[in-house]
């Protein structure tokens, strides 16, 4: 009974806090926001960096759209979770690749305003805590690959420079 009460009010906290920090965005951001998802509700706001955050479900994907604080658009990350939702090249050359004989943890696609399409899969050990992101354009061509065992596997702007 304590501990369900414990997960309502820690529950209930995280919404409250959540919602108070969405009320405190810029409004910049918020337009931002608006003028790109006008029918996204459910919108969980994060400040991370000097960046905000707005993470939201859409047609069963995860979604992250990034915005400086001037509410300029910085990336988006569409959580597609599969290698048959991403660009035929990528998968094959992922395939064909060494990193293919390691666990598939996650699939994304990454845009941007201004710069090409990324595809970023995570890898890791079967039997080992070595796990990587493997950074591919949309023609298949593997552009970078980073050790994250230690690092952790966060995705942010400053990975893409």
């Amino acid at each position: 009974m304590k501990k369900n009460r414990f997960y309502l009010l820690t529950s209930l906290l995280l919404v409250l806090s959540t919602t108070a920090f969405a009320d405190s965005l810029p409004l910049k951001v918020k337009t931002a926001f608006r003028n790109m998802y006008p029918k996204v509700s459910n919108v969980e706001w994060e400040q991370i960096g000097g960046y905000y955050t707005a993470d939201f479900v859409m047609d069963h994907h995860e979604i992250d759209v990034w915005f400086d604080t001037n509410g300029e658009w910085v990336m988006t990350t569409n959580d597609v979770e599969s290698l048959e939702k991403i660009p035929v090249p990528v998968a094959e050359a992922f395939m064909k690749s060494t990193w293919s004989s390691m666990r598939l943890k996650d699939v994304r696609i990454v845009t941007f305003p201004k710069h090409p399409t990324v595809i970023l899969i995570e890898v890791e050990g079967y039997n080992s805590d070595e796990e990587f992101q493997l950074f591919y354009s949309s023609d298949g061509k593997l552009a970078n690959s980073i050790n994250t065992s230690e690092l952790g596997g966060e995705i942010y702007p400053g990975l893409f420079e």
